[in-house]
């Protein structure tokens, strides 16, 4: 399956579907694939990334029905990191059940959560529940925590995405599905994840009239001073994907604060499993460096091969500079 981010506006869910029927016409493997589209929704609780564009209920109705029609699963994420306490008073409670419970009415197939009170709150509301990355489940005692829950699904921390082992054991121990971010382009092991998704799950829910997001804006200052970091980003080409077939279920393909047409580029070149040029054109997080460097993909071929022995000690080894230095150029 794969997973597609949507900015939430009508328009945009149309040209995804348009999209996808154009590519099963083309490729005759896609005919029995099946598909999800995924929005936020910053309600009360918030969600872990930028929203371009919010929903109410209705509109959110109108859209799930056009989705189910063209055989489409629906899933609302609702991911915040930190909901300041709220969702344990009386108050929070009353009005976290009501969204839920209005959920459940127009027919979403499933929540995207990572708080486990609320997944309990949203089960007994009778949702499916995909965990989102933004729980960071990164080894199998945590995947078990929220299997026993009898969750839907998944989505494993992206740190963990090289981490081959790691993910063949927890999927040897979960009956829930399994899901990866194939094109998130975030930090290795990166030390501001946590306050990052914090920042993004109050300013969406409370509208924080922030001056800067610092934490951006280091990301991508640590990436220009060493460009090796962008070669550890936990990212999946799309040629890649076949090494991961059989050990994860879904697919999901970050970038829902992103224009469509940007969607589209991105979604294509998965669903086709090729790209042909600077693949910083495909990942998320932080987009802007596709701007300030050429990473040509064709240089990357063979590297999954040595990533998936690699038993990530860094101080010991030099790949992943070595590549940097072949593979990556600076723009100019």
């Amino acid at each position: 399956m794969f997973s597609i981010p949507h900015p939430g506006n009508f328009e945009s869910l149309k040209i995804i579907v348009d999209e996808i029927k154009k590519a099963k016409k083309i490729n005759k493997k896609l005919k029995k694939e099946s598909f999800e589209v995924y929005v936020g929704f910053p309600e009360f609780v918030g969600t872990g990334r930028a929203t371009l564009y919010k929903p109410n209920f209705e509109d959110l109705a109108k859209q799930v029905n056009y989705a189910k029609k063209h055989n489409i699963r629906f899933e609302v994420v609702i991911n915040a990191s930190c909901i300041g306490g709220m969702h344990l008073t009386p108050k929070g409670i009353n009005y976290i059940n009501w969204i839920f419970s209005q959920l459940k009415n127009i027919g979403v197939d499933s929540v995207a959560l990572s708080d486990p009170y609320l997944v309990d709150l949203a089960k007994n509301n009778g949702l499916e529940v995909n965990v989102s990355c933004i729980a960071l489940v990164d080894s199998l005692d945590k995947a078990m925590f929220w299997d026993e829950k009898e969750v839907y699904a998944i989505t494993l921390d992206s740190s963990i995405n090289r981490h081959f082992d790691v993910i063949q054991e927890i999927k040897e121990n979960v009956s829930c599905k399994l899901k990866i971010l194939v094109n998130e382009a975030c930090l290795y092991k990166c030390p501001m994840r946590t306050q990052h998704f914090n920042f993004f799950s109050h300013a969406n829910a409370q509208n924080i009239p922030a001056l800067d997001d610092y934490y951006y804006n280091k990301c991508i200052n640590l990436r220009v001073k060493k460009k090796e970091l962008i070669i550890k980003s936990p990212f999946v080409r799309p040629e890649d994907l076949k090494h991961y077939k059989g050990l994860v279920d879904i697919f999901k393909i970050s970038g829902r604060s992103h224009p469509i047409g940007w969607i589209k580029r991105v979604l294509n070149a998965y669903l086709n499993e090729k790209w042909e040029g600077n693949l910083m054109e495909l990942l998320d997080c932080p987009r802007e460096l596709e701007h300030f460097y050429y990473l040509d993909n064709k240089a990357l071929n063979g590297a999954i091969e040595y990533w998936t022995s690699c038993n990530k000690l860094c101080s010991k080894c030099n790949f992943c500079r070595e590549l940097a230095d072949k593979a990556l150029k600076v723009k100019y």
